[in-house]
Protein backbone atom coordinates (compact mmCIF):
# COMPACT_ATOMS: atom_id res chain seq x y z
CA UNK A 1 0.00 0.00 0.00
CA UNK A 2 2.73 2.23 0.89
CA UNK A 3 4.47 1.72 -2.23
CA UNK A 4 0.99 2.16 -4.28
CA UNK A 5 0.89 6.18 -2.67
CA UNK A 6 4.37 7.30 -2.58
CA UNK A 7 3.70 8.20 -5.88
CA UNK A 8 1.69 10.90 -4.49
CA UNK A 9 3.55 12.54 -2.10
CA UNK A 10 5.91 15.32 -2.63
CA UNK A 11 9.71 15.06 -2.81
CA UNK A 12 8.87 16.96 0.46
CA UNK A 13 7.10 14.95 2.08
CA UNK A 14 8.74 11.82 1.30
CA UNK A 15 11.99 13.29 2.99
CA UNK A 16 9.79 14.06 6.45
CA UNK A 17 8.53 10.36 6.31
CA UNK A 18 11.95 9.07 6.21
CA UNK A 19 13.44 11.28 8.77
CA UNK A 20 10.89 10.39 11.22
CA UNK A 21 11.49 6.55 10.42
CA UNK A 22 15.19 7.84 11.15
CA UNK A 23 14.36 9.21 13.76
CA UNK A 24 12.08 6.37 15.70
CA UNK A 25 15.05 3.63 14.64
CA UNK A 26 17.80 5.89 16.39
CA UNK A 27 15.43 6.14 19.16
CA UNK A 28 14.90 2.46 19.52
CA UNK A 29 18.28 1.84 19.98
CA UNK A 30 19.35 1.84 23.16
CA UNK A 31 22.90 4.62 23.61
CA UNK A 32 22.75 4.92 27.46
CA UNK A 33 23.98 2.67 30.11
CA UNK A 34 21.36 2.75 32.99
CA UNK A 35 22.65 -0.17 34.81
CA UNK A 36 25.95 1.32 34.86
CA UNK A 37 24.17 4.77 35.67
CA UNK A 38 22.41 3.51 38.60
CA UNK A 39 25.82 1.90 40.14
CA UNK A 40 27.74 5.08 39.30
CA UNK A 41 25.04 7.38 41.19
CA UNK A 42 24.04 4.61 43.93
CA UNK A 43 28.42 4.37 44.82
CA UNK A 44 28.81 7.81 44.66
CA UNK A 45 25.69 8.82 47.14
CA UNK A 46 27.24 6.11 49.58
CA UNK A 47 30.78 7.44 49.02
CA UNK A 48 29.27 10.86 50.63
CA UNK A 49 27.27 9.38 52.63
CA UNK A 50 30.02 7.51 54.13
CA UNK A 51 32.13 11.02 54.69
CA UNK A 52 29.66 12.66 56.42
CA UNK A 53 28.86 12.05 60.23
CA UNK A 54 25.66 13.72 60.25
CA UNK A 55 22.60 14.42 57.79
CA UNK A 56 23.78 14.34 53.87
CA UNK A 57 21.21 16.87 52.11
CA UNK A 58 21.02 16.31 48.41
CA UNK A 59 19.43 19.08 46.87
CA UNK A 60 17.40 17.86 43.29
CA UNK A 61 18.46 19.49 39.76
CA UNK A 62 15.34 19.10 37.88
CA UNK A 63 12.43 16.38 38.74
CA UNK A 64 12.25 14.18 41.49
CA UNK A 65 10.92 11.05 39.91
CA UNK A 66 11.08 11.82 35.97
CA UNK A 67 13.77 12.79 33.18
CA UNK A 68 11.97 13.90 30.08
CA UNK A 69 14.59 15.21 28.44
CA UNK A 70 17.39 12.76 28.72
CA UNK A 71 15.08 10.23 27.46
CA UNK A 72 14.53 12.22 24.41
CA UNK A 73 18.38 13.06 24.02
CA UNK A 74 19.61 9.49 25.13
CA UNK A 75 17.91 6.85 23.24
CA UNK A 76 17.27 3.84 25.83
CA UNK A 77 17.78 6.39 28.99
CA UNK A 78 14.98 4.81 31.56
CA UNK A 79 13.15 7.79 32.58
CA UNK A 80 12.60 5.99 36.12
CA UNK A 81 15.74 5.93 37.17
CA UNK A 82 15.69 8.30 39.58
CA UNK A 83 12.72 6.66 40.94
CA UNK A 84 14.57 3.41 41.09
CA UNK A 85 17.68 4.99 42.99
CA UNK A 86 14.79 6.18 45.79
CA UNK A 87 14.22 2.38 45.97
CA UNK A 88 17.49 1.33 46.19
CA UNK A 89 18.20 4.10 49.16
CA UNK A 90 14.91 4.07 50.69
CA UNK A 91 15.45 2.98 53.95
CA UNK A 92 18.34 5.82 54.67
CA UNK A 93 16.22 8.04 53.03
CA UNK A 94 13.75 11.01 53.46
CA UNK A 95 11.84 13.77 50.79
CA UNK A 96 11.77 17.31 51.90
CA UNK A 97 9.57 19.47 48.94
CA UNK A 98 10.12 22.96 48.94
CA UNK A 99 7.54 25.37 47.87
CA UNK A 100 7.33 29.74 47.85
CA UNK A 101 4.91 30.85 49.78
CA UNK A 102 4.02 33.72 47.03
CA UNK A 103 2.63 30.87 44.66
CA UNK A 104 0.92 29.33 47.41
CA UNK A 105 -0.69 32.79 48.43
CA UNK A 106 -1.16 33.59 44.67
CA UNK A 107 -2.12 29.98 43.62
CA UNK A 108 0.25 30.77 40.64
CA UNK A 109 -0.45 27.91 37.53
CA UNK A 110 2.23 26.10 38.05
CA UNK A 111 2.11 23.74 34.76
CA UNK A 112 1.64 24.36 30.75
CA UNK A 113 -1.88 23.05 31.68
CA UNK A 114 -2.31 26.25 34.05
CA UNK A 115 -2.57 23.75 37.12
CA UNK A 116 -3.64 25.89 39.92
CA UNK A 117 -0.23 25.98 42.78
CA UNK A 118 -2.12 24.08 45.69
CA UNK A 119 -3.71 21.37 43.02
CA UNK A 120 -0.56 20.91 41.50
CA UNK A 121 1.48 20.59 44.65
CA UNK A 122 -1.25 17.94 46.04
CA UNK A 123 -0.76 15.93 42.78
CA UNK A 124 3.18 16.25 43.26
CA UNK A 125 2.87 14.58 47.00
CA UNK A 126 0.66 12.00 46.26
CA UNK A 127 3.21 11.08 42.85
CA UNK A 128 5.74 10.69 44.83
CA UNK A 129 4.36 9.57 47.62
CA UNK A 130 2.97 6.37 44.75
CA UNK A 131 5.95 5.93 43.34
CA UNK A 132 8.78 6.34 45.74
CA UNK A 133 6.62 4.69 49.14
CA UNK A 134 8.08 7.65 51.23
CA UNK A 135 5.66 10.22 52.60
CA UNK A 136 7.37 13.66 51.96
CA UNK A 137 7.63 16.47 54.41
CA UNK A 138 6.28 19.92 53.27
CA UNK A 139 8.44 23.28 53.58
CA UNK A 140 6.99 26.65 52.88
CA UNK A 141 9.89 29.30 52.43
CA UNK A 142 10.37 33.05 52.02
CA UNK A 143 6.96 33.30 54.50
CA UNK A 144 6.73 36.97 55.22
CA UNK A 145 5.01 36.22 58.68
CA UNK A 146 3.76 40.08 58.21
CA UNK A 147 1.58 40.14 55.07
CA UNK A 148 0.66 35.94 54.97
CA UNK A 149 0.72 34.20 57.73
CA UNK A 150 -3.54 33.49 57.97
CA UNK A 151 -3.29 32.69 54.12
CA UNK A 152 -0.18 30.31 54.57
CA UNK A 153 -1.84 28.75 58.27
CA UNK A 154 -4.93 27.64 56.41
CA UNK A 155 -2.59 25.82 53.56
CA UNK A 156 -0.79 23.94 56.37
CA UNK A 157 -4.21 22.71 58.08
CA UNK A 158 -5.52 21.84 54.44
CA UNK A 159 -2.44 19.52 54.34
CA UNK A 160 -1.61 18.42 57.41
CA UNK A 161 -5.24 17.05 57.31
CA UNK A 162 -3.88 14.82 54.49
CA UNK A 163 -1.15 13.58 56.51
CA UNK A 164 1.56 15.61 55.69
CA UNK A 165 3.52 17.19 58.22
CA UNK A 166 4.36 21.06 56.93
CA UNK A 167 7.58 23.07 58.02
CA UNK A 168 7.75 26.66 57.89
CA UNK A 169 11.29 29.03 56.45
CA UNK A 170 11.05 32.74 56.74
CA UNK A 171 11.86 35.81 54.49
CA UNK A 172 15.37 36.26 55.58
CA UNK A 173 16.56 40.16 55.35
CA UNK A 174 20.20 40.45 54.04
CA UNK A 175 20.46 37.15 52.23
CA UNK A 176 23.05 35.65 51.34
CA UNK A 177 25.49 38.45 51.80
CA UNK A 178 24.47 39.32 55.94
CA UNK A 179 25.98 36.43 57.37
CA UNK A 180 25.89 37.23 61.67
CA UNK A 181 22.73 37.72 60.69
CA UNK A 182 21.50 34.71 58.81
CA UNK A 183 23.60 32.71 60.99
CA UNK A 184 21.58 33.74 64.10
CA UNK A 185 18.17 33.53 65.79
CA UNK A 186 17.26 35.90 63.54
CA UNK A 187 18.40 34.15 60.41
CA UNK A 188 18.06 30.23 59.96
CA UNK A 189 17.67 30.36 63.40
CA UNK A 190 13.91 31.49 63.02
CA UNK A 191 13.17 28.46 60.47
CA UNK A 192 11.35 25.35 61.65
CA UNK A 193 14.70 22.97 62.64
CA UNK A 194 13.00 19.66 60.48
CA UNK A 195 14.23 16.19 62.35
CA UNK A 196 15.58 14.05 59.82
CA UNK A 197 15.38 10.45 60.68
CA UNK A 198 16.91 9.43 58.00
CA UNK A 199 20.70 9.18 57.18
CA UNK A 200 19.79 11.45 53.56
CA UNK A 201 17.70 13.58 52.81
CA UNK A 202 16.86 14.75 49.40
CA UNK A 203 15.12 18.31 48.69
CA UNK A 204 13.42 18.73 45.94
CA UNK A 205 11.02 21.85 44.90
CA UNK A 206 7.73 22.74 43.33
CA UNK A 207 8.11 25.75 41.01
CA UNK A 208 10.77 28.47 40.77
CA UNK A 209 12.50 30.07 43.61
CA UNK A 210 11.56 27.20 45.66
CA UNK A 211 13.91 27.73 48.36
CA UNK A 212 15.78 24.58 48.31
CA UNK A 213 18.80 25.88 48.84
CA UNK A 214 17.95 27.92 52.23
CA UNK A 215 16.27 24.93 53.63
CA UNK A 216 19.41 22.68 52.80
CA UNK A 217 21.57 25.66 54.53
CA UNK A 218 19.15 26.34 57.29
CA UNK A 219 19.19 22.26 57.85
CA UNK A 220 22.81 22.16 58.09
CA UNK A 221 23.34 25.39 60.39
CA UNK A 222 20.58 24.19 62.76
CA UNK A 223 22.43 20.59 62.50
CA UNK A 224 25.86 21.98 63.45
CA UNK A 225 24.13 23.46 66.20
CA UNK A 226 23.25 20.48 68.43
CA UNK A 227 26.33 18.60 67.54
CA UNK A 228 25.83 16.96 64.11
CA UNK A 229 28.44 17.54 61.36
CA UNK A 230 25.78 17.61 58.56
CA UNK A 231 26.64 18.22 54.58
CA UNK A 232 25.62 19.10 50.93
CA UNK A 233 25.36 17.85 47.82
CA UNK A 234 23.80 18.41 44.57
CA UNK A 235 22.07 15.13 41.75
CA UNK A 236 21.11 16.20 38.22
CA UNK A 237 21.29 14.49 35.07
CA UNK A 238 21.99 17.54 32.91
CA UNK A 239 24.06 19.68 31.97
CA UNK A 240 26.85 18.03 31.34
CA UNK A 241 29.93 20.29 32.57
CA UNK A 242 32.73 17.44 30.95
CA UNK A 243 31.24 19.18 27.55
CA UNK A 244 31.24 22.68 26.28
CA UNK A 245 28.33 25.43 27.21
CA UNK A 246 27.93 25.76 23.40
CA UNK A 247 27.54 21.67 22.55
CA UNK A 248 24.17 20.57 21.30
CA UNK A 249 23.18 18.28 23.96
CA UNK A 250 24.14 21.29 26.70
CA UNK A 251 21.98 23.75 24.60
CA UNK A 252 19.05 21.94 23.85
CA UNK A 253 19.01 21.17 27.66
CA UNK A 254 19.53 25.39 27.99
CA UNK A 255 16.37 25.73 25.65
CA UNK A 256 14.33 24.01 27.91
CA UNK A 257 15.15 25.63 31.05
CA UNK A 258 13.90 29.25 31.79
CA UNK A 259 16.05 32.31 33.48
CA UNK A 260 19.14 29.77 33.26
CA UNK A 261 22.74 30.63 31.97
CA UNK A 262 25.10 28.33 31.35
CA UNK A 263 29.29 29.28 31.58
CA UNK A 264 32.29 27.73 31.72
CA UNK A 265 34.15 28.30 35.53
CA UNK A 266 37.39 28.80 36.24
CA UNK A 267 38.50 25.62 35.51
CA UNK A 268 36.91 25.06 31.97
CA UNK A 269 33.69 22.94 33.40
CA UNK A 270 30.29 24.24 31.93
CA UNK A 271 28.15 24.85 35.06
CA UNK A 272 24.62 26.50 35.73
CA UNK A 273 25.02 30.39 36.97
CA UNK A 274 21.92 29.14 39.47
CA UNK A 275 24.94 26.31 40.44
CA UNK A 276 27.63 28.23 40.35
CA UNK A 277 25.63 30.69 42.89
CA UNK A 278 24.63 27.74 44.98
CA UNK A 279 28.19 27.02 45.56
CA UNK A 280 29.45 30.38 46.55
CA UNK A 281 26.82 30.90 49.12
CA UNK A 282 27.40 27.25 50.52
CA UNK A 283 30.85 28.05 51.01
CA UNK A 284 30.61 31.72 51.91
CA UNK A 285 28.53 30.79 54.97
CA UNK A 286 29.47 27.66 55.91
CA UNK A 287 32.28 26.97 55.00
CA UNK A 288 34.68 28.17 58.25
CA UNK A 289 31.92 26.57 60.66
CA UNK A 290 33.19 22.96 60.18
CA UNK A 291 35.86 20.54 60.77
CA UNK A 292 37.98 20.01 57.38
CA UNK A 293 36.48 16.90 56.82
CA UNK A 294 33.04 18.14 56.53
CA UNK A 295 32.41 17.64 52.43
CA UNK A 296 31.32 21.82 51.90
CA UNK A 297 35.40 22.33 53.13
CA UNK A 298 36.56 19.64 50.73
CA UNK A 299 34.61 21.42 47.53
CA UNK A 300 37.26 22.76 45.77
CA UNK A 301 34.78 23.57 42.35
CA UNK A 302 31.21 23.59 41.31
CA UNK A 303 31.30 20.10 40.06
CA UNK A 304 32.84 18.63 43.27
CA UNK A 305 29.08 19.42 44.47
CA UNK A 306 27.52 17.81 41.91
CA UNK A 307 26.85 13.84 41.26
CA UNK A 308 26.37 13.59 37.59
CA UNK A 309 27.90 10.27 36.01
CA UNK A 310 25.80 10.77 32.83
CA UNK A 311 28.29 11.37 30.17
CA UNK A 312 30.48 7.85 31.18
CA UNK A 313 27.26 6.38 30.36
CA UNK A 314 26.31 7.11 26.88
CA UNK A 315 27.27 4.69 24.64
CA UNK A 316 27.77 6.96 21.65
CA UNK A 317 27.80 10.60 21.88
CA UNK A 318 27.09 11.39 18.18
CA UNK A 319 24.21 10.00 18.46
CA UNK A 320 23.00 12.24 21.20
CA UNK A 321 24.20 15.09 19.81
CA UNK A 322 22.40 14.38 16.83
CA UNK A 323 18.88 13.92 18.67
CA UNK A 324 20.34 17.27 20.79
CA UNK A 325 20.28 18.80 17.42
CA UNK A 326 16.84 18.00 15.99
CA UNK A 327 15.31 19.42 19.56
CA UNK A 328 17.59 22.64 18.96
Amino acid sequence: MQEKLSHLLTNEEKSSIMEKTFTSQRRMESNFDNKKYLHLLTEELAKRVDQTSGKLYVEINGKLLKDDFATRIFSGYDGENKRKLIAEIKQDLEILVCINAKHIIENTPMTKKGIPCIQHIELTLKRIETAAWIKPQVVITHINIEEMYDLIFSFEKKFQKKGYKVRENYLKKGFPTSKNLLLSENGFGNDDHIPIMKKIAFVTGIGTESGKLDTCIGQIYRDHEIGLNSSFCMLQTLPLSELSSEHPINQAWLKKRENEILTQDDFWETVEDSSQESFRIMKDLLDDQFEEDNLIRTYKKVSDMIICPTLSCIADLSKAEALAQQEL
